[in-house]
């Protein structure tokens, strides 16, 4: 299985096989590719594929691929028990007929308190892209994710993150410009953007429950301003980057916060290399979480 993950135009990736201790890594790394022409998805998505292919060189793979969220167009609608006709409502009230059309819309449930939902738009054109491609490499694509929730489907996959009755993943990002999602009893509580700055900060936006947003965010500045030694907000915090904010992550993972740790997923698997890997600097390979759904770690 080759599992893809997009930052801007760096693309991760790795590639694991089948062994009698699970999966086992084979390969991994990256590639760089700027997009020269935004009218021409599909032989920018072919470049990168038939790249990485050749590095990873498995006869005919079957993949994954993470969207980078500047991909991809979020929303958040109420819907009692994910009623389709209340969803459609509500896409009919607030989106024109020219974004319906240039968009495919999938729903991803909240906290069942909520009676809400988060939409997530992917354009229309990288999903025939990647399905002319996949023809044409002879390939199959298994699941298509974007960014933190893919990572956060790793962190269940290869930390058992789900054993705990509440978790964040946090993405540490470029300019100090953080993702959070907040999962409470195995559903989503809140996806939600934190700007640090100096040893506070602030909401950017949000989605679901804004006080839990809150709480998580009071928890970052007293423990930047050392008057706690872990998240009370929460059990676990699952931490990464893929943004090349390296020198952020080690900050706090240096800090010692009792119930934080790194979402690495060479820190788990095994892989053919003896073991060896940078645990800062591959990082961004929490973005693969997606090609391991339905597998034991």
């Amino acid at each position: 299985m080759l599992a893809i993950a997009q930052s801007g135009s760096t693309y991760h990736y790795l590639n694991w096989v089948p062994s009698e201790w699970g999966p086992l890594v084979t390969h991994h790394g990256s590639i760089q590719k700027a997009v020269n022409n935004i009218h021409h998805n599909e032989q920018y998505y072919f470049d990168i594929l038939d790249e990485i292919f050749a590095k990873v060189n498995n006869g005919e793979p079957i993949c994954t691929f993470s969207l980078d969220r500047n991909c991809v167009l979020f929303s958040s609608c109420f819907s009692e028990e994910m009623n389709q006709e209340l969803i459609d409502w509500h896409f009919k009230q607030s989106m024109d007929g020219h974004l319906s059309a240039m968009m495919d819309f999938y729903h991803y449930p909240m906290e069942s308190s909520s009676n809400s939902i988060l939409n997530i738009g992917i354009p229309k054109n990288i999903r025939q892209s990647f399905q002319a491609n996949m023809r044409l490499l002879k390939s199959r694509l298994n699941s298509l994710s974007v960014g933190i929730f893919s990572a956060e489907s790793g962190a269940r996959k290869w930390m058992q993150a789900e054993k705990n009755a509440s978790y964040v993943i946090w993405k540490i990002g470029k300019k100090k410009l953080d993702e959070m999602l907040f999962i409470r009893n195995g559903e989503l509580a809140t996806y939600f953007s934190f700007h640090r700055k100096g040893n506070n900060g602030k909401i950017m936006w949000h989605f679901g429950d804004a006080a839990a947003a809150d709480l998580i965010v009071q928890d970052i500045v007293n423990i930047q301003n050392r008057k706690i030694e872990k998240f009370n907000s929460t059990e676990k915090v699952y931490l990464y980057t893929s943004e090349r904010s390296v020198k952020d992550v080690k900050v706090f993972h240096q800090m010692g916060i009792k119930n934080l740790i790194l979402l690495n997923p060479l820190s788990v698997l095994k892989t053919s290399e003896n073991g060896q890997y940078h645990e800062y600097n591959t990082l961004p390979l929490a973005e693969t979480g997606n090609a391991f759904g339905g597998i034991d770690v």
